[in-house]
């Protein structure tokens, strides 16, 4: 069933606006289980036990290059991977990257993962949710890294929305 947005707004959930010194933290959804760009779905079944003793944010997955900032939050919510951002305002980069984050130029995030668990999707059960021609599905992963990027791989994989007054119909 599609729903509809009607009458209201919703607006980007902006982080706190960064003072002399502080630091800025911006929500998002970092991973669904929507069929990405390549054609994959992720599930929401993460092993997130070593990412969070090691909390790193990079910028497009570049792995040689100091992180940008730092996970806070991380945990699974309504089967969304959520993660709140604090970006390090005292690296000139990664206090770039927060600005244009905060000002909308910069929306998407992307997991950088481990397999543990995965199946081509056309061997699934053709009655399973993630079947599909083409693919894999990931029943299980382990988080590694998350990174502020350009184009993400999950075009849900965004900063989190702030809904103000919303209301639904069926269409």
């Amino acid at each position: 069933m599609i729903k509809k947005i009607i009458g209201h707004r919703v607006e980007r959930k902006k982080g706190d606006v960064a003072k002399d010194g502080e630091n800025v933290r911006i929500s998002y959804v970092a991973s669904t289980d929507a069929i990405d760009r390549y054609g994959d779905v992720v599930s929401q079944n993460w092993d997130l036990l070593a990412y969070k003793n090691n909390p790193i944010i990079l910028w497009n997955h570049d792995q040689m290059a100091p992180p940008i900032g730092k996970a806070t939050n991380v945990d699974i919510v309504d089967g969304q991977l959520m993660i709140d951002v604090e970006f390090d305002m005292a690296d000139p980069h990664a206090a770039m990257i927060a600005r244009k984050a905060q000002a909308g130029f910069i929306n998407a995030v992307s997991v950088g993962f481990q397999p543990i668990e995965m199946t081509q999707r056309s061997e699934l059960p053709k009655d399973h949710k993630a079947y599909g021609p083409d693919g894999v599905f990931y029943q299980r992963s382990e988080l590694l890294e998350l990174s502020v990027v350009t184009v993400p791989a999950n075009g849900q994989a965004t900063a989190a929305i702030a809904a103000k007054s919303l209301s639904f119909t069926d269409l």
